[in-house]
């Protein structure tokens, strides 16, 4: 779990909550804040529905299209990068 992680997962979460505080502030200073960043996401969806189905119909056909290559490559990267820790700490 540690070597999928890129670290210890309680190490990765206090990376990200620190993370998060951090965004939480810029945004903040920008005057965002939760209510108004749902709203906005909400806005974003209407918007996109108003565009037609169609559109995202086909924005859902590219991500699907996408997916398929960018997952399977991830995956993959995240096995080999394992694989590869565990032959270089056998090799030192």
């Amino acid at each position: 779990m540690e070597r999928f992680f890129g670290g210890s997962p309680a190490a990765v979460i206090a990376k990200l909550a620190v993370a998060s505080v951090i965004i939480g502030v810029v945004l903040s200073f920008f005057g965002f804040n939760t209510e108004n960043l749902y709203d906005a996401i909400m806005r974003l969806a209407d918007w996109i529905s108003s565009l037609g189905f169609d559109a995202v119909n086909k924005i859902l056909r590219y991500l699907a299209l996408g997916a398929i290559v960018v997952i399977p490559l991830w995956f993959l990267s995240r096995i080999f990068s394992l694989f590869g820790s565990e032959r270089r700490h056998n090799q030192d």
